[in-house]
């Protein structure tokens, strides 16, 4: 299995350093920072699987951190020194995968960390199902249009209208949704005479 890439944020030394350590004898590559604003900035420089950021931090805490982190797509889950209701709460709305609260036990702590990461790789998964799905939504909407455009002006049916552009596209040897695209430029063209008519 490959190591997954950490960042551990907290403004503890001694956390940095004995959760560090923990974390790299358990097979994982960790980065670490002293506060919530270098979190931001070595995530914007390097490839980061998962962060794990203190709550409580000088700078930049790690809820604000987590929400600038979560805008670039980097999983998150908290630390803090407190289990109380409204600090579970505030992390989990910033869309914190976990939550560990100290002291850390590192062996205790890699199930969660191992959730994280599962839970982020279904989410990238699905992320790029859903644009993969819209991409495809697109294209046939787009399609659609040119051949019920094509369909009525020449009076043929649907189907003969895709061949043509299906056909259309083959002997270019480009995309049928780029030929599609063109017809609807076409008539937006053709109907924009129509509408500046005074």
């Amino acid at each position: 299995m490959m190591s997954k890439n950490l960042l551990l944020a907290d403004d503890d030394a001694l956390v940095l350093a004995t959760f560090g350590r923990g974390l790299r004898d358990a097979g994982y590559t960790v980065l670490v920072a002293s506060n919530g604003q270098e979190a931001v900035e070595i995530a914007a420089n390097n490839a980061i699987d998962l962060a794990i950021l203190d709550i409580m931090m000088p700078e930049l805490s790690g809820i604000e951190a987590s929400k600038k982190l979560h805008a670039i797509g980097i999983p998150v889950i908290h630390l803090s020194a407190y289990d109380d209701k409204d600090t579970l709460e505030g992390a989990l709305e910033c869309g914190a995968l976990g939550y560990l609260v100290k002291p850390i036990d590192v062996a205790k702590a890699v199930p969660t960390i191992e959730t994280a990461l599962k839970r982020a790789d279904d989410m990238f998964k699905l992320q790029e199902t859903e644009a993969r799905l819209g991409k495809a939504l697109d294209t046939a909407n787009t399609v659609n249009f040119a051949v019920g455009i094509l369909a009525e002006r020449h009076r043929i049916d649907r189907h003969k209208a895709f061949d043509l552009i299906r056909d259309r596209a083959r002997s270019e040897r480009r995309k049928v949704k780029d030929i599609a695209s063109e017809i609807l430029k076409a008539v937006d063209y053709i109907n924009d005479f129509g509408a500046n008519k005074s």
